[in-house]
């Protein structure tokens, strides 16, 4: 027998309600409160190191804290194990790991046996909660994008031309002065054509904005959860004070 002589019962609950309730029955039934240790929150965990546990236990341990579970630690002495036990089974808890504090190897995570003096069992009540989440996929998409094409076009229009005609008569009047001193007149005349120009402008007659609208829609869920349901049946006593055994 260690000179220290206490036994480290560690229990983890996923529940704050559950925790609390386990943390009053054992002071109630005379657990020291300097005896029990309670550890939740986010690490660090510096606190498990001081049990000697595996570093796979620990980290197990470690990654529930973080996910908000609750460590009750309680230091029992040999006469306070099995208590310690039946108020941890009473809230339907699973003992991580139990060992002497001093000298005796940590086990595997796992429930220890119930121990032979005691005459009780532990059913454990199991319920499913339903977690709804949401998440976003594609629906697919609309890729717009645009391109220059040729469109032919036809106009009409008038062109004037100008030439020169030369148009000779014959006349019969008397010579003028002028007719005379302009012997050496010269005339002209300029013929004219009218072309096509061509010219271009670009107009901006239409914008296609690109965009999106969102809606929100509720959608209800069915599904279904399970749960323990426990039934308890009185095995009648014959007349010898035994129990008679349920006939088939």
């Amino acid at each position: 027998m260690p000179v220290n002589d206490t036994t480290s019962l560690l229990c983890l609950f996923h529940h704050e309600n559950q925790a609390s309730a386990a943390l009053q029955d054992l002071q109630q039934a005379g657990v020291p409160q300097e005896a029990i240790s309670s550890i939740s929150g986010e690490g660090p965990y510096a606190e498990l190191s001081r049990y000697d546990m595996p570093e796979r236990d620990q980290k197990l341990l470690e990654d529930n804290l973080h996910d908000g579970a609750i460590l009750l630690a309680v230091q029992a002495s040999p006469q306070q194990v099995s208590l310690v036990e039946r108020v941890f089974g009473t809230h339907s808890a699973k003992l991580i790991d139990e060992f002497d504090r001093k000298d005796a190897p940590a086990a595997p995570l796992a429930a220890p046996p119930a121990p032979a003096s005691m005459d009780t069992g532990v059913i454990p009540i199991v319920e499913e909660e339903l977690a709804v989440g949401k998440r976003t996929v594609d629906q697919g998409g609309v890729r717009v994008f645009r391109r220059v094409v040729e469109i032919p076009v036809a106009e009409s229009i008038s062109l004037r031309e100008e030439h020169v005609v030369i148009d000779r008569k014959p006349v019969d009047r008397v010579a003028t002065n002028s007719d005379l001193t302009d012997s050496n007149r010269s005339i002209e005349l300029t013929e004219t054509a009218e072309e096509v120009v061509l010219a271009k402008t670009a107009h901006v007659v239409e914008e296609v904005v690109i965009g999106k609208t969102s809606n929100d829609r509720v959608e209800h869920i069915q599904d279904t959860v399970r749960r323990t349901e426990v039934e308890v049946e009185q095995l009648p006593v014959d007349q010898y004070g035994q129990v008679t055994p349920k006939s088939k």
